[in-house]
């Protein structure tokens, strides 16, 4: 599973980071390469790619209508405990939903969003690079992380909003649960986006979920692939 990611992540380049760059860049959004032709060439369910760049996470997401596929089928259709990361079958996969629920495995060499619940250990991270981000194939979105916490299995996190009222009423849920501190005021003024990436946290077979929030801050056109 590891190697076949790493092939993967050919045709997703991140831009090179610049050594010993004394000032930080005026424009700090993340514009990677990303061959989508080719990546939908390999498996049709592919609908975005998510980069996160305080935990180095760097990999395809895939949507196929159900919600037990992809936790043992890797992104080229191979049977693999890491499986691949994907959307909520009840979500749209062109993530234009109020909340989209993104799944990975915690896996324990750190691959899939095995280093997800590092945001809960190291407080710094979040702090200091507040951003994921998710590429289709015509929109570069940045999100800008406004909570993270562990929760059981089947509570209100999983929610679909369809209201402003629900979406208050969700907001105010998460906020309670949340021992993140960040800058999130200014990022939820006029109800934004949603995505809420998942994974399991604690002992195996466990109910317990480690869940980060990010509201949709900015969207840019996908650059397309020269």
């Amino acid at each position: 599973g590891k190697l076949e990611y790493a092939g993967i992540r050919e045709y997703a380049v991140l831009p090179e980071k610049e050594e010993n760059a004394e000032e930080e860049p005026e424009d700090d959004f993340l514009m990677p390469e990303i061959d989508f032709e080719a990546l939908k060439e390999k498996n049709d369910d592919f609908c975005a790619w998510l980069v996160i760049p305080a935990l180095e996470v760097n990999y395809p997401v895939v949507w196929c209508g159900d919600n037990d596929t992809y936790l043992t089928k890797t992104f080229e259709g191979g049977t693999n405990s890491a499986g691949c990361l994907f959307v909520d079958g009840a979500n749209s996969p062109d993530l234009t939903d109020r909340n989209t629920l993104i799944y990975g495995h915690n896996m324990k060499n750190g691959a899939m969003f095995g280093t997800l619940s590092d945001f809960l250990q190291k407080e710094e991270l979040a702090a200091e690079d507040p951003y994921f981000y998710l590429y289709t194939e015509d929109r570069a979105m940045r999100y800008q992380i406004i909570a993270y916490y562990t929760t059981a299995g089947d509570s209100s996190t999983y929610t679909f909003l369809n209201t402003d009222e629900e979406y208050d009423s969700y907001l105010a849920w998460i906020r309670r649960n949340d021992p993140f501190e960040g800058d999130e005021e200014a990022a939820l003024k006029e109800r934004p986006r949603i995505v809420t990436l998942s994974t399991c946290y604690g002992r195996a077979g466990g109910t317990t979920r480690f869940v980060v929030h990010g509201a949709l801050t900015e969207e840019r056109p996908m650059e397309p692939k020269e």
